[in-house]
């Protein structure tokens, strides 16, 4: 899948959800489903909440966040990776809140059932038609580049689907074993 563009709206969430399916169902990867559904929609939603704060400051553009989701193969099955870019500069934050707060357990979340995920400042702004940018080689670690305000950041994610071999036909996958 190339990219997909989406406002930074309350439903952004949903519409990457709906993207991620389509696409893996496509891929004949429905088993990664129901996690890439989660993970997308945690990054998407920490993208829409960042560029909440920052709308302002980019008026008259509108915010958007963009998606992009691959598949490699793997070992035992394939690496499926979700990328989303917005317009934000600043790195996301993986919080630990207290038992009683509503929010800041989306990348907790994400840590826990991707093999892996982080973030990286790409090498140029990533605008509509554009192939997708890599990451700039430039940067040293916790400090924002010159220019990242202009070239946002990318929060990427990964799942390792395993293929599970399916039963001959006609064999029962629900009588117990001896």
């Amino acid at each position: 899948m190339e990219y997909r563009s989406l406002a930074a709206t309350p439903s952004a969430p949903g519409w990457a959800r709906r993207l991620v399916v389509e696409t893996l169902t496509g891929w004949g990867l429905t088993c990664a489903c129901d996690t890439m559904r989660l993970v997308v929609s945690e990054l998407v939603t920490n993208s829409v909440n960042a560029l909440e704060k920052v709308a302002q400051e980019m008026s008259p553009q509108t915010p958007v966040v963009r998606l992009r989701l691959t598949a490699a193969p793997a070992p035992d099955g394939s690496l499926v990776t979700v990328e989303t870019w917005d317009q934000v500069p600043s790195p996301p934050i993986r919080r630990s809140p207290g038992a009683g707060e509503e929010h800041g357990r989306g990348l907790l979340l994400v840590e826990a059932v991707t093999t892996r995920w982080g973030w990286y400042w790409p090498a140029r702004p990533l605008t509509d038609g554009m192939q997708w940018p890599e990451p700039r080689p430039d940067v040293t670690p916790g400090q924002i580049p010159p220019g990242a305000k202009a070239t946002g950041k990318v929060t990427w994610a990964q799942i390792h689907h395993q293929w599970t071999p399916h039963p001959p036909q006609g064999t029962r996958t629900d009588a117990p074993t001896s």
